[in-house]
């Protein structure tokens, strides 16, 4: 086990080898080594599906030194039922057939090996009495050393607050300027106070990178337990899946990764259930009997996105509108498919099993996203596959809003969904079917006067400044009066009681300790340009 006290591995029969004192100051560090040993013999036991016959008893021996070296650690901290499940596994590893290896009882064996250590940590954590804010289960590996995510929570909390006073200085010595005035030594004091200040923005914006650096995580463990996912669903539909993966070193701040495990959990299995035909439909196509499931994940300098694509059926405009209209909902029958997957209690399955068939996944799916400011877009060929596109933010704590006003209050726009803010020339805006409308680069998209959209305004207003956004290829110009500029937020929820307001995603706290809320680029850009003006 490796850790402060180096590395050791016991005979078979040790059991209970060290004191109580030191089994007490080892155990964290042999829970989380179980943790990783526990996801490596997974991937290794899945890959064993897709490799060659050739190839496999190399695969097979890693894995007994894997259990091996996991018994060993067991024996040595005296969890002598660990050492037992262990030994048994090896058992069945050793009984495999390299020609075609059958690795449920291993995958079940591992589920349980891994509730045990479950077991262990909670036993753990009830005899050391840690703060609830603080389970030691949640851990990051940084620079060597196993640092509890609640730590880096805090740190961040820290900072967010830090990040308030920053700004909060930087509003009020802005407004000594008309102050500076007299001899000399006072603009000399007066410089050196703008100097420090200056070093301080630097500094904390350092200090600010750094620090949410250490709260990423890499989406590749993330990914290793979709692996399982497909392989599970596969085997439950009785269809034969294939999960192709990239981008795994692409980093998510860990405040997001849940919502990413969550998201991508339901559209892989939908994938797999809804999309991949049965390998009987496969070849009556033409298709591989095997169906592929991709996974692609890349870093913008806004955003983190995550494409899940698979080459089953695409979506069936013909099968959705039937299930809307056997489930009582008014639909259109000329409405676009990719509007009816996110009604809520829709389903093109006849049943509800453990996998799927509520209908209520993709409406969950993308209100989740939605919530913690991000997107997601759907695109597919009837017969080819679909791709599912996930948009999430690089921070979710820290962000970049563009502050702009209107009637009296401010606003914060997120600035990755800005594509540009312009003055309104005299006659820009114009009125078309009761909608606003501006022109913009030779194309004419819908305005939304924002004292309108909230009710501060009863009338649009014809001059003052347009904010353009997009938001999953469509874009929208906010009208306002001002713009106030660019400032660094801080991201706060809404209460649950005013969480879903159209239009707000959020709210912050600004240098001189106002309050103001933060928009939502998906939902203004959805928002019709004539219900604005409705009573």
């Amino acid at each position: 086990m490796s850790g402060k006290h180096g590395s050791r591995q016991e005979p078979d029969d040790a059991v209970g080898g060290l004191s109580p004192a030191l089994t007490e100051e080892l155990l964290p560090d042999f829970i989380a080594e179980a943790r990783e040993r526990l996801e490596r013999l997974e991937d290794l036991l899945l890959k064993t599906q897709s490799q060659s016959a050739v190839e496999r008893p190399a695969l097979l021996d890693e894995i007994k030194r894997e259990l091996h070296t996991l018994k060993g650690n067991a024996g040595l901290m005296g969890f002598a039922a660990l050492q037992a499940d262990g030994h048994r596994l090896e058992d069945l590893v050793a009984n495999l057939d390299p020609l075609q290896p059958e690795i449920e009882p291993l995958l079940i064996g591992l589920d349980q090996l891994r509730s045990a250590t479950l077991r262990l940590n909670s036993t753990a954590a009830t005899s050391q009495n840690p703060p609830a804010t603080e389970p030691s289960a949640a851990e990051a590996k940084v620079g060597g050393v196993r640092i509890p995510f609640a730590t880096l929570d805090a740190l961040v909390n820290l900072l967010a607050e830090v990040v308030i006073v920053r700004n909060r200085l930087g509003e009020a010595l802005a407004q000594t300027k008309s102050l500076r005035g007299g001899g000399g030594e006072n603009r000399g004091r007066w410089r050196e106070v703008d100097d420090a200040h200056e070093r301080l923005d630097g500094t904390l914006d350092e200090f600010q990178e750094k620090v949410l650096r250490l709260r990423m995580v890499p989406l590749q463990s993330l990914f290793r337990q979709l692996v399982r996912i497909v392989h599970d669903t596969g085997l439950l539909e009785k269809k034969q899946v294939r999960l192709l993966v990239e981008g795994g070193e692409t980093d998510l701040d860990k405040a997001l990764l849940e919502v990413a495990n969550d998201v991508l959990g339901h559209l892989v299995r939908n994938a797999v259930i809804h999309g991949i035909e049965s390998p009987e439909e496969r070849r009556r196509a033409g298709k591989d009997e095997t169906g592929t499931v991709r996974i692609v994940a890349y870093a913008t300098s806004r955003e983190v996105c995550i494409d899940v694509e698979d080459d089953g059926r695409g979506v069936q405009g013909g099968a959705l509108r039937a299930a809307a209209a056997s489930s009582g909902q008014a639909v259109d029958p000329e409405a676009d498919p990719l509007e009816l997957l996110f009604l809520p209690g829709l389903s093109t399955r006849d049943h509800a099993d453990v996998v799927a068939g509520r209908g209520m996944g993709l409406s969950a799916v993308k209100e989740t996203v939605r919530r913690h400011g991000g997107t997601i877009q759907v695109a597919f060929a009837e017969g080819r596959g679909s791709l599912f596109r996930l948009r999430l933010p690089l921070s979710a704590s820290i962000a970049r809003a563009l502050l702009v006003g209107a009637d009296g209050e401010e606003y914060a726009v997120p600035l990755r969904a800005v594509l540009e803010s312009l003055r309104l020339d005299p006659g820009a805006l114009h009125e078309i079917n009761g909608a606003g409308a501006l022109r913009w680069r030779g194309r004419v998209i819908a305005a939304l006067d924002l004292g309108c959209v909230f009710g501060t305004a009863t009338d649009r207003r014809r001059e003052g400044y347009a904010i353009v956004l997009e938001d999953a290829g469509q874009a929208r110009a906010l009208v306002v009066d001002r713009i106030l500029g660019l400032k660094e937020i801080v991201v706060k929820g809404l209460d649950r009681l005013v969480a879903s307001v159209p239009g707000v995603a959020g709210s912050t706290i600004l240098g001189d300790g106002r309050a103001v809320l933060i928009l939502d680029p998906a939902s203004l850009c959805n928002m019709s340009p004539i219900l604005e003006l409705a009573p």
